[in-house]
């Protein structure tokens, strides 16, 4: 869901469901977000997301409906052990 401005206030980002629609890990979405995976469990958990975090999650959103949002952001292989 895109976020809207009423009085100031942002509504709620489904971060993880729009995680599940695209069927990335934490990890990657981390990797697409430049932060680390606790702090994606922790707006998906409900802490606010603004800024440039923001930013990056509506333009995946945008890239999700147009089925584009892995080339933003390719799958890394697991490394073979």
């Amino acid at each position: 869901m895109r976020y809207a401005h009423h009085g100031g206030m942002e509504t709620h980002f489904d971060l993880q469901g729009l995680r599940q629609k695209l069927e990335w890990k934490q990890e990657r979405l981390a990797r697409y977000l430049g932060v680390n995976r606790s702090t994606v469990s922790r707006m998906e958990s409900g802490q606010r997301i603004r800024g440039p975090a923001r930013r990056l999650l509506d333009t995946l959103k945008d890239a999700a409906e147009l089925g584009t949002a892995d080339e933003l952001c390719p799958d890394v292989p697991e490394a073979a052990e």
